[in-house]
């Protein structure tokens, strides 16, 4: 399991694209796999879960501010800025998809990518943790005052964030961490195997959500080719910007801290963006598909920026060496 945990490793780019393009490609197989997003969601973090080191973790808890500090640019500074640029050159439904998606927690999987691009997968998952938890208060305003869409933070809609978010985190984090308390030979001898059914869980995850808006793809591509393509390079550039954000935001940091919140900042809960979307965008008639779109355009992005995040900090440390 080890040499295929190293292959998933180094070939995590290509795996991630890959997904999205056979979803997108032969959605049919795999729309039974839309139905049990939130099972992947939690299954990422449970395996990610079984392989930390919890007390390195809770060091950063511990330390809360600059968790608390990331958490708001995250939140609530990226996706506006974001959303500002996105109106100057997208049509107003798009670019509410693109503040949907952005305004979205950090991924499950952040502390697995950060440990992909050698960054802290401790303050990786902090910054997950906090992301998430601040979700279902700051999103649906950040929503609402961006765009102006009265109706989008009703108490029916946080509750059900609320319930959501505590079953993807504290459910399969809780049995991680019981797992490692009660048995933590088991973890530790197997930590290759849980980081590679993380990763697997993932791309299975992207593969199945793309899957469930694959038509809506094909008729923007086939119908709008101009805007597709532009919908494309703005979320590249998007996902770009909030690499080298989040890189910049604590520069007293080491690199490694650094590009963990690089990580934090760009790689988005696609999954929850997409669900979000389809569930209180897609049926309002001012905005449709759109609204769901700009998540799908940011996988393959974000995927490919691992390359440049991995090589820079492999040079780095043989700098330092």
């Amino acid at each position: 399991m080890k040499s295929g945990a190293n292959l998933l490793d180094r070939w995590f780019w290509a795996f991630c694209v890959g997904a999205a393009l056979l979803g997108l490609l032969f959605p049919a197989p795999l729309s039974f796999i839309a139905e049990n997003i939130r099972i992947l969601l939690g299954s990422i973090l449970f395996f990610t879960g079984l392989r930390l080191n919890f007390r390195a973790a809770w060091s950063e808890i511990r330390r809360p501010g600059l968790a608390l500090y990331a958490a708001g640019i995250r939140l609530i500074v990226l996706p506006l800025l974001v959303y500002q640029a996105a109106r100057l050159v997208l049509p107003p439904p798009l670019a509410v998809g693109v503040l949907i998606v952005v305004a979205m927690p950090s991924g499950t999987a952040c502390s697995s990518l950060a440990d992909v691009v050698r960054g802290n997968a401790s303050l990786a998952l902090v910054g997950t943790l906090a992301t998430s938890l601040a979700c279902p208060l700051v999103t649906p305003w950040v929503v609402e005052f961006g765009s102006g869409i009265a109706g989008s933070a009703e108490p029916a809609f946080l509750l059900r964030q609320m319930r959501f978010l505590a079953l993807i985190l504290f459910v399969p984090l809780g049995a991680a961490f019981g797992i490692r308390r009660l048995a933590p030979g088991f973890a530790n001898a197997r930590r290759e195997w849980w980081s590679a059914l993380s990763l697997l869980s993932l791309f299975v995850l992207i593969a199945g959500a793309l899957a469930s808006v694959s038509e809506d793809f094909h008729r923007l591509v086939r119908e709008q080719p101009a805007q597709a393509i532009g919908l494309f390079f703005f979320m590249a550039a998007a996902s770009a910007f909030m690499h080298l954000a989040g890189y910049w935001i604590a520069p007293w940091r080491s690199a490694s801290d650094r590009m963990a919140l690089s990580v934090n900042m760009a790689y988005v809960n696609n999954g929850l963006g997409i669900v979000f979307a389809v569930e209180f965008f897609k049926e309002n008639p001012d905005f449709g598909v759109a609204a769901v779109l700009p998540a799908i355009f940011l996988e393959i992005p974000m995927a490919l920026m691992l390359i440049p995040c991995k090589r820079f900090m492999l040079r780095r440390r043989a700098a330092t060496e």
